[in-house]
């Protein structure tokens, strides 16, 4: 049957070799604990962070269609490829654990080569932090990467201390880190537990009056 074609209509010219079914989906995997947002002409793409409780994050990307202008009212359809796609958005990322998979799902092996090429980047992160500090002592110098990459290696660098939150102590009030055992203010014990791991020995429950309050009471 013959078509029609209207120079008022825009005519598409198909092209066979790219198909939505071909490669239609891929997965991201991030082995991260930020938060990633890539922006491209064909979305804007939220990797997640990977959650405490588990070993990564997934992204399914899907594969995009799309069509080119070409003049004359004509438009030249094609698809981006879902891993097209995905290795577009990791440009710069894969220092930071994250990375396409092969399959539907990261193999171990996968993960662990994430995991040592990001362990890399964060030591050497960690070296270039200690010669800038040791240069001049100076915070300005390091950068939250920095930070982040001695924080997620489980080390202790000066540079890189975070002040801890602060709680009000239930018994007096002051201000006092979360967690210790015992408020410096007022002697309370807060974490009993922890208290007696360390050897704090429990305060009296009882507020001991000053002797002129208790012989004031005595005279009445």
């Amino acid at each position: 049957m013959n078509t029609t074609w209207s120079p008022t209509q825009p005519r598409e010219i198909l092209l066979s070799n790219n198909d939505l079914s071909r490669e239609a989906t891929a997965t991201i995997a991030s082995l991260s604990d930020q938060d990633w947002y890539v922006s491209r002409t064909y979305g804007v793409f939220h990797i997640p962070a990977r959650p405490k409780d588990q070993e990564y994050a997934v992204l399914l990307i899907n594969a995009h269609k799309d069509a080119l202008d070409i003049g004359d009212s004509r438009r030249l359809p094609f698809v981006v490829t879902a891993r097209e796609i995905a290795e577009d958005l990791l440009q710069d990322l894969g220092d930071h654990g994250v990375f396409v998979c092969a399959g539907a799902r990261p193999t171990k092996e996968e993960l662990a080569a994430a995991a040592e090429r990001r362990n890399s980047w964060y030591l050497q992160l960690v070296a270039d932090a200690d010669q800038m500090w040791a240069r001049g002592h100076s915070y300005r110098e390091i950068s939250d990467m920095h930070r982040r990459a001695v924080l997620s290696l489980g080390l202790e660098r000066e540079w890189a201390f975070v002040a801890r939150k602060m709680a009000d102590c239930p018994a007096c009030g002051e201000k006092v880190k979360e967690g210790v055992a015992v408020c410096k203010h007022c002697k309370a014990i807060l974490d009993p537990e922890k208290a007696a791991q360390h050897g704090v020995l429990q305060m009296p429950s009882r507020i001991e009056e000053p002797k002129t309050a208790r012989e004031g009471k005595s005279a009445r």
